[in-house]
């Protein structure tokens, strides 16, 4: 961003003007053009400095107007920050009608002014942000640890995290994807919101060239055209445009960067609402509710369960995303099988399950070969690069561990049956426990020691007693 960020002081202007635009400027792009986006550069910086590489400037060909995309309706007007601004009177910047502002959090070493910018954003009624210039050749992890520990926990009214990746620091495609790819995870898993992506079309094409993460937000610069001119082949639309480096607001001294948010000022509050990146609510499950009795099943009978939930988090399940068992988390289930992901977890999302959509979870229990009673207690776990996150962990939105939970009486074996897999069981097989047989519709079930069938839809694919809650009966 060109107007508020510095290189090293030591290093000599002419060679920062080279860094921030002979990587975006193709040769395509006649003299004057070129010359040009020097002139922009150098008026909108401090003292000579330039931060790598953003609001590219440039002539518009046949091939690049085909990505030019504009705004389909209003827009929001909005401001980005760092050291380079200085004192910032924040009032006077909400007076003057900006909706939001965005603050840097460092640039290498963190920025001496983000704290109080952060703060000053927040009390003169704006939504906020926090950037960071991302260092293609510094550790991605130390710099995500940085970008975490200044923001916090995000607030209704926060932006999604921002990172800026407009300099490549001598760095190959593959270092800087890695690299790009381990602070977006570890960002996203500890914010729980998915970060948002600044970068300019020629850098983008020419160091990324990847529509890896077309599913994170895109703040494009472009200081030349009314619309933005986004990478080929990748993002189809644009949720911040920076328009200007050369902009003039009341309540800071000097030039600033200027900035569209892409809708109404509406979705503009509804894009920086903040819910736990982990939330699941109960929907539903395919077996009685505890208040009716314990399931009962023979030793080595094997039944289908299912519990539907929905994501009422921020971030999309995946196949990262386990039922697991709890009460303690991690435990070794009795009635675990060889088609569970592990002992302690029952079952995986398949693809992909964003916020707001129901995913049901199915897996089969296997009756241990020892009678009794057994409570067995569900949660959810995610595990990703961010590492092993219960959805019941502190800052997230449940359920608790002891929410959901199945009681199971397991009842001996009969005289003569086999405890190693064998042939389904119909409904009308199924032995009492007298010893005579069930005819309970709805139900399926697996002669003891076999797998549950498969042959008609008129079967149950449970029979259990799960509960939204130990001490919650219906």
């Amino acid at each position: 961003m060109k107007s508020h960020a510095a290189r090293r002081l030591s290093t000599p202007l002419g060679s920062l003007w080279f860094s921030s635009f002979s990587e975006r400027m193709r040769q395509r792009l006649a003299p004057w053009s070129f010359v040009g986006a020097a002139v922009v550069a150098l008026t909108g910086c401090v003292a000579g400095e330039v931060e790598g590489g953003g609001g590219e400037v440039e002539s518009l060909g046949e091939d690049a107007a085909a990505q030019v995309v504009c705004a389909a309706g209003p827009t929001v007007e909005g401001i980005d920050v760092s050291y380079w601004q200085q004192h910032v009177d924040w009032q006077a910047v909400a007076d003057a009608g900006i909706q939001f502002a965005i603050a840097r959090v460092s640039h290498g070493t963190r920025d001496t002014f983000f704290d109080a910018n952060w703060a000053g954003i927040k009390a003169a009624g704006l939504v906020r942000g926090a950037y960071q210039y991302y260092l293609a050749d510094h550790d991605p992890l130390e710099q995500a640890e940085l970008m975490i520990e200044a923001i916090g926990t995000l607030q209704d009214g926060d932006l999604p995290p921002v990172i800026d990746i407009e300099s490549h620091e001598g760095q190959d495609r593959e270092t800087i994807l890695a690299g790009l790819r381990l602070w977006l995870d570890r960002v996203e898993g500890a914010l729980g919101r998915k970060p948002i992506i600044y970068t300019g079309k020629y850098f983008w094409q020419d160091f990324v060239a990847s529509d890896e993460f077309v599913d994170h937000p895109l703040w494009i610069p472009n200081y030349s055209n009314d619309c933005p001119n986004l990478p080929n082949g990748t993002w189809s639309d644009w949720t911040f445009f920076q328009y200007s480096s050369t902009g003039s607001v009341p309540g800071i001294s000097g030039n600033v960067d200027r900035n569209h948010f892409n809708g109404s000022l509406e979705m503009l509050h509804a894009f920086a609402q903040n819910r736990p990146a982990l939330a699941a609510e109960f929907v539903s499950q395919s077996f009685p509710y505890a208040s009716q009795g314990a399931l009962k099943l023979r030793a080595g009978e094997v039944v289908e369960a299912s519990i539907e939930l929905r994501n009422v988090g921020s971030r999309a399940w995946d196949t990262g995303t386990y039922l697991a068992a709890t009460e303690p988390r991690g435990r070794e289930s009795v009635f675990t099988g060889p088609e569970w992901p592990s002992a302690s977890r029952f079952a995986a999302v398949e693809g992909k399950v964003m916020p707001g959509e129901s995913y049901r979870f199915t897996f089969a229990l296997h009756a241990p070969s020892m009678p009794g009673v057994y409570d067995e207690f569900f949660g959810l776990v995610q595990v990703d690069g961010a590492g092993e996150r219960w959805f019941s962990d502190a800052g997230q939105g449940g359920p608790p561990d002891d929410q959901l939970e199945g009681i199971f009486e397991v009842l001996p074996a009969l005289p003569g049956d086999p405890v190693e897999p064998g042939e389904p069981v119909t409904p009308e097989e199924r032995p009492r426990d007298d010893g005579e047989y069930l005819g309970t519709s709805g139900l399926c079930a697996a002669r003891p020691g076999t797998s549950p069938g498969t042959a008609g839809a008129w079967l149950l694919v449970a029979m259990g007693t799960l509960v939204a809650g130990r001490r919650r009966r219906r």
